[in-house]
């Protein structure tokens, strides 16, 4: 017998008693035939009535709690059926491109669900199957410096017609072109960044990327450089002009909030924040990608194989000036998932 029935009869039995209390109170007459009252009942066969009814009802109550989680659980397969399903496994794979294959130079997609085979380890007979959730253009580019700097900042000699507060910090990224092309035989107009990391860094330069970028800094390495370009890095405009006739379109996206870029399936009428949610708190590396677009003017205005990109930031942080290496923000990558 369950062990939780003589509570729930304890409490049917003291509901049956208060609330005959207050129907005494109300219609005395019909109370006095029933043999009820406000106190104690001294009629010993009306009180058995009542503990008789209070253990029936207490056998009932206990049997609707009891189907409660499977109630709970056919609402949810037919509201929410994605909180039922099971988490499959998901990464962050990067795409090794050919750098000696000078096809790059306009750029080589990889569409969103192309599918991945992992290797087969020893003593395994099955690989396993993933498919990407964005897209990745492959160019034939290299990362090959990265660096963050707020107390040498002064070492950089950054041009003083930067838009928006006076930089506080910059992150540099130096990149290097392959297969015997400079930057301006190639089409680069945007480049994907993955800020990887075992701790708090790839989040704090997601932080400083996204919320206090001002502007976007290109320049061939060397002092002094030959040349030297400024984007507003909200607007996409040149220092100092205004935008477009399209408006403003910000150098600095986030990357993997749009649906086309998800990566657990989720059904048309649901609420798609939720899938932002779901995949938050199962994979949060999913979202440390960071978009940087709008380079073409930059990249044709480079004649040579090496081009360092700055982006002045408003507001410091110390901790990342010895964290952020080349190791920290990878090119060529995006999420996958175990989906089948």
């Amino acid at each position: 017998m369950d062990s939780r029935l003589k509570n729930y009869y304890e409490r049917e039995l003291r509901h049956l008693r208060e609330t005959a209390g207050e129907f005494a109170e109300e219609y005395p007459k019909i109370a006095a035939r029933l043999g009820v009252s406000k106190q104690e009942c001294a009629d010993p066969y009306v009180e058995r009535l009542l503990e008789g009814v209070a253990y029936l009802s207490a056998r009932i109550q206990l049997k609707l709690d009891a189907e409660f989680p499977g109630f709970t659980q056919h609402l949810l397969e037919s509201v929410y059926p994605q909180y039922l399903a099971p988490i499959p496994s998901m990464a962050v794979v990067a795409v090794n491109p050919d750098y000696d294959d000078n096809a790059l130079a306009s750029g080589y997609t990889l569409s969103r669900g192309t599918a991945m085979r992992s290797n087969i380890g020893r003593g395994e007979n099955t690989p396993c199957y993933y498919t990407t959730a964005h897209e990745v253009t492959l160019w034939p580019v290299q990362l090959i410096e990265a660096g963050y700097h707020s107390r040498d900042l002064g070492t950089l000699d950054l041009p003083r017609n930067i838009p928006g507060p006076q930089p506080k910090a910059a992150l540099r990224l130096g990149l290097k072109s392959t297969a015997g092309l400079s930057f301006a035989e190639t089409d680069m107009d945007s480049l994907d960044l993955y800020l990887s990391g075992s701790d708090q860094t790839p989040m704090r330069v997601y932080e400083q990327l996204l919320a206090h970028a001002t502007a976007v800094v290109a320049r061939p390495p060397g002092k002094p450089p030959a040349w030297t370009e400024v984007m507003d890095a909200l607007t996409g405009a040149p220092a100092g002009s205004a935008p477009g006739p399209d408006g403003p379109k910000p150098m600095i996206r986030r990357v993997g909030y749009q649906d086309d870029e998800a990566l657990l399936p989720y059904p048309h009428r649901a609420f798609h924040g939720y899938r932002l949610l779901q995949e938050y708190f199962a994979f949060p590396q999913r979202f440390l990608f960071v978009r940087l677009s709008g380079l073409l003017p930059l990249v044709k205005k480079c004649k040579g194989n090496r081009l360092d990109l700055i982006i002045p930031l408003s507001k410091e942080d110390p901790a990342l000036e010895a964290a952020v290496t080349a190791a920290n923000i990878r090119l060529y990558c995006t999420p996958a998932i175990n989906l089948f």
